[in-house]
């Protein structure tokens, strides 16, 4: 217990430090002795949690992503009108409470973090069982599935990084609204 206690300290703490660094720099530009002096851990530390610094932004970012879509999971069940008020709340909270890292990931990928985000979502979007619909119907749910994710993470880009200034409560209602019309 002590050792998974001190295990997770030290990945903290990496990611603390690679955090502190992408401030300032892109994630091809830090090295491994930078995060190991920023986090007073010996370099072969860092490399009994990451192959790389590639290995460790893959993961943040992986985790990030696997939050996101348990939430989804969580909030979107049938696509259900009722749900998508939820489901927008949940991500806004999300995403308020993990602005900074999420900004940096964001600009450190050169928008192949938002892709990898959006591919993930569209394909639980599109997964519903299809074997008695039409085609028209589907090709329809990917427009509108693209239109609406794409959308909505647009919108919350630029609510993150300032360009919209709302209050988290207005974003929440301004989005239902526009989510509302499209599921109706």
């Amino acid at each position: 217990m002590k050792e998974d206690l001190r295990f997770k300290k030290t990945e903290l703490a990496i990611r603390e430090s690679f955090f502190h660094l992408l401030k300032n720099k892109k994630s091809s530009e830090i090295t491994v002795a930078e995060i190991s002096r920023h986090a007073l851990l010996g370099r072969g530390t860092f490399y009994q949690h990451y192959r790389s610094i590639d290995d460790l932004v893959r993961s943040i970012e992986d985790e990030a992503i696997s939050h996101m879509e348990k939430i989804y999971d969580q909030n979107a069940q049938d696509k259900k009108i009722e749900n998508v008020g939820c489901l927008v709340v949940y991500l806004i909270e999300y995403f308020e409470k993990n602005r900074d890292n999420i900004l940096l990931l964001i600009r450190n990928s050169n928008g192949e973090f938002t892709a990898r985000a959006v591919n993930i979502f569209l394909k639980k979007y599109i997964s519903c069982d299809y074997k008695d619909t039409q085609e028209k119907v589907l090709r329809q749910d990917i427009i509108e599935g693209t239109f609406a994710i794409c959308g909505f993470v647009g919108v919350i880009n630029r609510w993150m990084s300032g360009e919209i200034a709302f209050e988290k409560k207005e974003l929440i209602e301004l989005l239902n609204n526009v989510l509302f019309k499209i599921y109706k």
